[in-house]
């Protein structure tokens, strides 16, 4: 499966490395709190852009390309997300459990390092299971995220059915599992869940596939389900 070079993929690798960098140097310095900064940007912003926290900054989603590469390379695969994990009940369960501990390490002043281990745990889970398990499962953050970028104002990740010849690329090359079938054999993304990564861009033949003000079309659907 070919996959095209874009300036955007060049730019959001430049990006990865960078905030990579970053996360490691206040990691060094002692200073890894100050990421609850990026953090909240990347929440601030995502109303309006999406997730880009997550497909250009987030240290987890950049640190698990080369353990994927080496995968692909050597054919391993790795385990599917249990069904009873597709329960949202659970994904609210680490979401407060992530925000109980990190509070009261705060309050009670207690020198628990807990990105690192969020880091840790996300490393180790992605060794074994897909990475669809971390992403819309686990992670308190993309938790968040998916809540505040339900309807992007500026842009999103669309495709565009007009276009779209059904070949399911897109479906196969995203991370996250969140390119779903129509009625009529063309996909759709659900943005909430979207890392954009637009790794379904760059395999897409046809060009269907941009990251643009969001349709009219997108926004009755979203109010419909509600």
């Amino acid at each position: 499966m070919k996959k095209k070079t874009t300036a955007v993929t060049v730019l959001m690798y430049v990006s990865e490395i960078v905030f990579l960098a970053l996360f490691f140097f206040l990691l060094k310095e002692h200073m890894l709190i100050k990421w609850i900064y990026v953090f909240i940007v990347g929440l601030l912003i995502s109303p309006f852009f999406s997730r880009f926290y997550c497909g250009w900054i987030c240290p987890i989603n950049t640190l698990f390309k080369p353990v994927n590469f080496i995968y692909s390379k050597l054919g391993i695969k790795k385990f599917k997300t249990p069904k009873f994990m597709n329960n949202n009940v659970f994904r609210i369960i680490f979401l407060i459990s992530f925000i109980s501990l990190f509070i009261a390490t705060r309050v009670l002043k207690i020198k628990l390092n807990i990105l690192l281990y969020v880091i840790g745990i996300a490393s180790i889970v992605n060794l074994f299971f897909e990475e669809e398990f971390w992403h819309k499962h686990i992670c308190p953050y993309g938790s968040l995220l998916s809540i505040f970028s339900t309807k992007p104002i500026v842009g999103k990740i669309e495709i565009d059915k007009n276009k779209c010849i059904g070949c399911g690329l897109c479906q196969k090359v995203c991370p996250n599992d969140t390119i779903t079938i129509t009625d009529n054999n063309k996909r759709k993304i659900e943005i909430k869940e979207c890392l954009t990564c637009f790794e379904c861009q760059r395999v897409c033949p046809v060009s269907a596939i941009k990251y643009q003000k969001p349709s009219k079309e997108f926004a009755e659907t979203v109010e419909s389900d509600k």
